[in-house]
């Protein structure tokens, strides 16, 4: 697992905030994360993990030690050496995942504490152009 990027927020990431991340993935590219962490525990919130090899998108999270159930998106939108922007912001439900401002899926919240909610985490196979963590407006 290469580490591209990590940020922490103590005050907790969800709700309202919006992380915006634009990059591009390297032509051999196979996978890469993004990864909403629980520093407390081994918790992952949220497990974001576009695979090339498949064409899919899998969403999944980490609790009490296993994997939960997946949800797959089989909307694809990545290219290889193609820029992209991702955006996923959280509100009291879901976390909503936006590429190149087009909607593409929500996940319902599995954690039940958001505020527990402290990190983010980019890994494998993207070159990172900017990484944007803001908070949002809860309409």
């Amino acid at each position: 697992m290469t580490l591209r990027f990590e940020a922490s927020c103590p005050d907790g990431l969800c709700p309202g905030w919006s992380v915006i991340l634009k990059g591009e993935t390297p032509s051999e590219a196979n996978k890469f994360e993004i990864n909403f962490l629980c520093d407390r525990d081994d918790k992952i919130a949220f497990h974001f993990n576009p695979r090339f090899t498949e064409s899919d998108i899998v969403c999944n999270s980490y609790m009490a030690n296993h994997w939960g159930k997946e949800e797959r998106c089989t909307n694809f939108p990545f290219g290889t050496d193609e820029p992209f922007q991702i955006e996923i912001y959280s509100d009291n439900d879901n976390f909503h995942v936006y590429i190149d401002d087009t909607k593409i899926m929500q996940y319902k919240h599995r954690v039940e504490d958001l505020k527990t909610i402290t990190k983010v985490q980019v890994v494998n196979d993207v070159n990172i152009s900017s990484l944007e963590i803001s908070k949002k407006h809860l309409y």
